[in-house]
């Protein structure tokens, strides 16, 4: 592996790291990495993860290092552009690799990243991540918090956060109120419970909207028990829903090639995952809790 870095100053600021596979087109994560980033002070880390073929040294000859490190510099510039903008300093690296999805663990690891917020879909090498070796081995603990963008034309300014609780909602409900405190968002929340549940659900969600310092936004209690569907009906006037991992893992279920649930593909707007790491076991991360666990 290469690594050419640009303005780093090693300095212990929160970290938000965004792994690039192609500058030129990203911008929308860079802007909301540094929207995040800009929030606490930090500093926003772009990779270029420059994927090459297996059978291709990674230390053949200078001169084609060379041109990676000046094609992608050309690329990170664009990254410079989108983030002039915002009141975060951007640090930028480039990355060749023959994988890809794992170097944006290691990648977070090496710069000890708060934060990653990647994108995800057909035009990026990650999302072939699962062919890349043992899942147990890709799907390794988690080393910060992770946000994965599904963009359909970014916009946050009016957010749907479904939420049951736990670490994951927590983590989405921090980018939601940063999110408006910075553009002026609306956010509504959504819980999802049976009928019989109506007012403990109620109940829930009151609290856990003060709790999280979102007690003004728009609270809907779902009795249907379907969560999709409800997710699907709610989001029909929104531009940005933000979906929290849940007890199976976001990142193993990127690799298995299966998100969250059929309805993260058939929404219209652009989704954000969000996971934050756990105490959970390797075999919860890659399997989830057998129902007598729950």
């Amino acid at each position: 592996m290469t690594e050419s870095t640009v303005e780093s100053d090693g300095s212990s600021e929160y970290r938000v790291l965004v792994p690039l596979a192609n500058p030129r087109t990203e911008q929308h994560l860079i802007e909301l990495a540094s929207t995040l980033a800009a929030d606490r002070d930090g500093v926003v880390h772009a990779v270029h993860i420059v994927q090459v073929p297996d059978q291709t040294p990674l230390d053949r000859g200078a001169e084609r290092l060379e041109r990676i490190d000046a094609d992608s510099e050309k690329l990170l510039e664009r990254a410079r552009d989108h983030a002039a903008d915002y009141d975060a300093p951007l640090e930028t690296t480039t990355i060749v690799s023959h994988r890809s999805f794992e170097e944006v663990f290691d990648a977070a690891r090496t710069h000890d990243a708060d934060l990653v917020v990647m994108g995800w879909g057909g035009d990026r090498p990650w999302t072939a991540g699962r062919a890349e070796g043992p899942l147990d081995e890709v799907a390794r603990d988690l080393p910060c918090d992770f946000l994965v963008l599904k963009d359909r034309g970014y916009d946050p300014s009016r957010i749907l956060l479904p939420t049951a609780g736990g670490p994951d909602s927590d983590l989405g409900a921090e980018v939601a109120r940063t999110l408006r405190s910075a553009t002026g968002a609306s956010i509504d929340l959504l819980h999802v419970v049976d009928e019989s549940e109506r007012e403990a659900g109620e109940r829930f969600l009151t609290e856990w909207a003060a709790d999280h310092d979102i007690g003004d936004a728009v609270l809907t209690v779902d009795t249907s028990g379907d969560v999709e569907g409800a997710i699907a009906r709610e989001a029909a006037d929104e531009t940005l829903v933000i979906v929290g991992a849940t007890e199976r893992g976001l990142l193993s279920r990127l690799v298995r090639g299966s998100l969250v649930s059929d309805v993260v593909d058939d929404l219209e707007c652009s989704v954000l995952l969000a996971e934050r790491p756990t105490e959970r076991s390797l075999r919860e991360r890659l399997f989830g809790r057998s129902s007598d666990e729950e």
